[in-house]
């Protein structure tokens, strides 16, 4: 399996150019494709664009448009020695993106009793939004923690993975066109690269884990 490459990745190698070419085992996320649209970056694999407003490079049996055609050769871009630096930019952009969030996980203990759930200072004004990480990237490669929600409502996006369990009360999860509604005993995934709203009618405490443990480093 070749490498992921995220919307957060993709974000980052833009910023070198937009004009991006990808090893061939490479695999584009759903969420990376529709930021290079919406950005305007041209993806290509080899000899193949894969994310742009024409087919560059020729196709076994298709005929190529003068007009249109760029000169692909075998992932490079321009002249070898720009292709060179943006590979080796590419490779310190994954390797940024793509390490463990700990080098030395640990097992720990957290007291419940001890835990103090503290006001969420991104939730909106008005809102009353309670939030603690008990286990972060200095201990783990998984993050976990507490989160309330008092009559109150918590749009956010996920760049992480994220799984819920209510401990209590009731609350609500709307993602995409779906409205999950859920009491204590509950479990509810959250896949990452989701705009979601998070809340509840009356009150509720709500178990996390998430996926890197540095999930706030991708909050956009």
């Amino acid at each position: 399996m070749g490498r992921f490459i995220s919307a957060a990745v993709l974000r980052e190698m833009a910023k070198l150019d937009k004009d991006i070419v990808l090893e061939e085992d490479s695999v584009l996320t759903p969420s990376a494709k529709d930021l290079a649209k919406e950005l305007g970056i041209t993806i290509t694999k080899g000899r193949q664009e894969i994310v742009g407003q024409s087919v560059s490079g020729q196709l076994a049996g298709q005929p190529v448009n003068p007009q249109n055609e760029r000169q692909v050769t075998s992932g490079a871009i321009g002249a070898d020695t720009q292709n060179a630096d943006l590979k080796k930019n590419v490779q310190k952009i994954l390797s940024e993106v793509l390490k463990p969030a700990c080098e030395n996980p640990k097992a720990t203990h957290v007291v419940g009793k001890n835990v103090v759930i503290q006001p969420f200072a991104e939730a909106p004004l008005g809102q009353k939004v309670g939030l603690v990480d008990v286990i972060d990237a200095r201990v783990g490669n998984m993050a976990s923690g507490f989160m309330t929600f008092d009559h109150s409502r918590l749009p956010w996006f996920l760049n992480y993975d994220e799984v819920d369990y209510i401990i209590e009360g009731d609350f609500v999860l709307e993602v995409e066109d779906k409205v999950f509604r859920a009491v204590a005993g509950d479990v509810v995934y959250i896949p990452k690269g989701s705009q979601v709203v998070f809340s509840s009618p009356t009150f509720c405490k709500v178990f996390y884990a998430t996926y890197p443990a540095n999930w706030a480093d991708f909050c956009e």
